[in-house]
């Protein structure tokens, strides 16, 4: 999901360019640090990481650098992917 933000901060131009290939590589660096964790913990952290992108997308998308529809699709996918991991947490073992 954060490579789209790279894609849309590599458009941009100013000082939110630099700020916006910073945000794109943080979620990659932030489940890294959770590999080989329990479960319990990797589901926590994949969970944070997913809500974490929503602010950086409005972001993008008041900076203009997301279509118009990009929010309304992320909240959306979001929730799912939120609702998914919820399910998994809840019935591990």
């Amino acid at each position: 999901m954060a490579g789209v933000i790279w894609g849309f901060a590599a458009k941009a131009d100013g000082a939110w360019m630099p700020l916006g290939l910073i945000l794109s590589v943080l979620p990659a660096l932030w489940i890294f640090f959770f590999t080989g964790q329990p479960a319990p913990l990797q589901m926590l952290a994949l969970m944070a990481g997913f809500a974490s992108l929503l602010p950086i997308d409005y972001a993008c998308q008041r900076q203009g650098l997301a279509p118009p529809w990009w929010l309304a699709l992320r909240v959306l996918l979001t929730g799912v992917v939120l609702f998914c991991l919820i399910i998994g947490y809840l019935f591990l073992p």
